[in-house]
Order: C-alpha cells, then sequence, then structure tokens
C-alpha cells in the first residue's frame, strides 16, 4: 500500500471528510455550551486578593474578634490564678498542730487544698 492509499483510507475516517464546515460549526457548538463557564472564568479571574478578602470580612472578623475576647479572657485569668496562689497543705504544718486534734481535720478546717499523696499520708497516720 502507498502512502497516498493510506492517506486516502484515513480520509474516511474525519468527520468534515463529507461535510464542509464542520470543525467551524463543532468549536461553535462547543464554546456555545460553555458560555456560561467561560464568563464566570472571566470574572474571577478579575477578581484581586483585596476583593476576596473583603468578601471574607463578613464571617472572617467577628470570628476573630471572638478569638481574641476569649484569649483576653483567658490570660486575665491566668494571671489572677498566678497571682493568688491557694495555700498547699504541706505535711509538716498539719503535724504542727496541737496533740489531740486529728491533723486531717485541721487542715480541712483552715481551708487548704490537699492532694492525694498529702491524704494518703493521713490515712496512714490515722491508722497508727
Amino acid at each position: 500500500m502507498k502512502d497516498n492509499d493510506r492517506v486516502t483510507a484515513l480520509e474516511t475516517l474525519d468527520p468534515a471528510h463529507e461535510r464542509q464546515g464542520y470543525w467551524e460549526q463543532f468549536r461553535a457548538r462547543i464554546l456555545e455550551n460553555a458560555a456560561f463557564e467561560l464568563a464566570r472564568r472571566r470574572e474571577a479571574a478579575r477578581e484581586s486578593v483585596a476583593a476576596i478578602l473583603s468578601g471574607w470580612s463578613r464571617s472572617l472578623i467577628p470570628v476573630a474578634a471572638a478569638a481574641a475576647l476569649i484569649a483576653s479572657i483567658m490570660i486575665l485569668n491566668e494571671t489572677q490564678q498566678q497571682a493568688e496562689p491557694a495555700p498547699r497543705l504541706v505535711l509538716e504544718d498539719m503535724l504542727g498542730g496541737t496533740r489531740n486534734a486529728n491533723p486531717l481535720q485541721a487542715g480541712l478546717a483552715a481551708g487548704v487544698q490537699s492532694n492525694t499523696a498529702e491524704f494518703i499520708a493521713f490515712v496512714e497516720e490515722d491508722t497508727r
């Protein structure tokens, strides 16, 4: 088979072989169907960073203000707790009380905080 015969055989597969203007009509039909999407993309390409950020401002600014308010409340609360630390229950302080007083009751009456290790030490002391 010669090259001209191959070209002739492949021309029958071309949709525009027997129809004049097929590719122009095909292109026009595609552009007509894609007109809305192409217009949307043109508009999106014109938007700047500032325009996008201003669009976010309706939700972004109130959320940022709320986060700043919550953070400031948490910081103020933390500084107040650090300024006035609660007295700790110390075993030596409890043992320094009167002989007849129960160390655990004396500690609880003083309004000091206890922890698990100190509680166990008091329980073991009372069982002797």
